[in-house]
């Protein structure tokens, strides 16, 4: 669910940049503020994927034993979720103020992403609670889920 939020608010975001000027002569996307933030959003959705696609391979394939695996998925999870609020956000400062607008996706994507962090348990009352638990036991390999031990 990150992920989609993350890529319709940068698609959104992108097409809005590339045809408004604002008054200008050029496109918005055009002005360093602008392409930063659609940078960072792009990086941060792309990351978010990718460290879940490793998650779930792990869970699948391995290396490491469930505990490892585990805890890719939980980091998977919430890093995902709380960059889904933060690109939002972005996306929304790239559009300013007419990103509220109703023909506009950003308030239900705001709202969806806003969920994200709180549902399944939370990511700071569950989620974050399970990973330093993990991090607590004597055992506990810190690559393990990575390379194996």
């Amino acid at each position: 669910m990150s992920v989609g939020i993350m890529r319709a608010a940068f698609e959104a975001a992108l097409a809005y940049a590339k045809t408004e000027t604002r008054g200008g002569s050029v496109p918005i996307l055009e002005r360093q503020s602008v392409a930063d933030l659609l940078i960072d959003v792009k990086m941060r959705c792309e990351a978010s994927r990718y460290l879940t696609w490793k998650a779930l391979h792990g869970l699948e394939n391995g290396p490491g034993g469930f505990t490892a695996r585990l805890e890719m998925a939980l980091e998977a999870k919430v890093f995902a979720s709380d960059n889904a609020v933060k690109c939002v956000v972005d996306a929304m400062k790239v559009v300013g103020v007419s990103a509220y607008a109703k023909d506009q996706p950003f308030p239900r994507l705001l709202n969806d992403a806003a969920c994200l962090p709180l549902f399944d348990g939370g990511d700071v009352g569950i989620r974050r609670r399970q990973i330093e638990r993990i991090f607590l036991a004597e055992e506990y390999e810190p690559w393990a889920a990575s390379y194996g031990v």
